[in-house]
Order: structure tokens, then sequence, then C-alpha cells
């Protein structure tokens, strides 16, 4: 049992909505104390635009989820408030910046608009740095979960904890069903070592040697054969 809090993107409910329904299912989050999903007001935009412009069933999807009127006892869906981002000052935000901050972005308030940050990614930095940095002392720790590199750039920058859909998809599973996760991790560990490590655009890289690969157990009969 634990508590789990996590700002959710356009990105990550775009290539993930079965996996957050997943989340929120009331038969799986009852083994939770408590599961956060935080929705800013940009996530809420980005979906509007994917389902109007882009004809984007899984936008209508996740917006019509995140619109309904129960979800499990354990299961908090906060949908920010618009009003939330005026309260919040510019300045604060860049209190969080790194020393090489989204270098291609001109941050400074008033900055020219050809290399100005674009208002929706200001209002996105503004929920987030609310929520991890600015919201005070209430024994929660918030994780930005994006699918979208640019995204991740800028929380990386601004300090602000981020992971991809399958790494809190993964600490979730690890939650509700730790028998499996500790399986997962077993396997993963496995092919680990009969892979072939290297290094690929800066990141890690395992290459299975397929001569080497495990197949289940089939059942006896001839193989089929057109």
């Amino acid at each position: 049992m634990s508590e789990l809090c996590y700002i959710l993107d356009a990105s990550s409910l775009e290539k993930g909505i079965g996996n957050v329904k997943r989340w929120c299912d009331s038969q799986r989050a009852h083994k939770f104390s408590r599961l956060s999903l935080y929705i800013p007001t940009f996530t809420l935009q980005e979906l509007d635009f994917l389902r109007y412009r882009r004809n984007s069933h899984t936008a209508k999807e996740s917006l019509h989820f995140i619109d309904q009127t129960e979800f499990p006892p354990t299961v908090d869906m906060i949908i920010e408030f618009p009003e939330l981002l005026d309260t919040i000052l510019w300045s604060d935000v860049l209190d969080h910046q790194g020393a090489d901050a989204a270098p291609e972005f001109d941050l400074r308030a008033g900055a020219p608009t050809a290399r100005a940050l674009p208002r929706r990614l200001r209002n996105l930095l503004k929920s987030c740095v609310y929520k991890c940095h600015l919201e005070g002392a209430n024994n929660q720790t918030w994780t930005l979960i994006t699918e979208d590199p640019a995204i991740r750039g800028l929380a990386q920058a601004f300090q602000i904890p981020c992971c991809s859909l399958v790494t809190a998809d993964q600490e979730i599973c690890k939650k509700l069903d730790k028998r499996a996760a500790q399986q997962n991790a077993k396997f993963s560990s496995y092919l680990k070592k009969k892979s072939t490590r290297e290094v690929s655009n800066g990141k890690e890289v395992y290459r299975a040697k397929f001569d080497q690969a495990i197949y289940a157990p089939r059942g006896a009969g001839e193989l089929w054969s057109p």
C-alpha cells in the first residue's frame, strides 16, 4: 500500500489512455493507499486541439475518461483550475531553472516572439513547478509523465521529476502485482545477460542474441506449411 502522484501531459494520455484506465480500474485501484493524477490546463487544451484539428479518436477518448464523474475511492483525478495559472508568477518558475535551461528559447518575460517559449509550454511549466516546488510541504512527490522529448527536456531543465509512460506503468504494476513485477525483473535480468550491451546516442542498448533465445514450449504436432 503506497501513494503515487503523477502529472499527465497530453502525450501520455494520447499514447497510453489504456494504461491510465487500467490504473484507475476499481478492481485494481484498491491496492493503492492513494493514486493521484493531476491534469494541467495544458493537457486539456492539447487534447481538445487533437480532437478537433487532428480528428484524434484517442484524444476524444481521453477527454471523455477525464470527464467521468466517478473514480474509485483510492484514485484522485485532479483537474487544474485555469485561474490557478494567473496566480503563479513566471519569475517564481524561473527560480527553479538550471544553468543551461532550454538554451533554444529566451525564457525572460517579454522576450522577442521569435525566441520566446510558447505560451502553452509556459503554462505547462507553471503547472509542474507549482505541484513539484511551490505547493508546499504535503509529503507528496509529483512526477510528470510525458512521451514528448521536448517537454522532457524542459522538465529536466526546471528540476521537475519526469518519466516515460513505460516507467510509470512499471512502477504502478509493481504496487498492483508484486509477484508479476518480480518475474518481469528476473526475465529482464536474464535477457541482459544473454544480450550484447552497446551505447547508441548516449543511451544504453542491449541487442539480443537470437541464436540463444528461449521459446515457450509448444504442444506435439506437425508444423503447418502453405
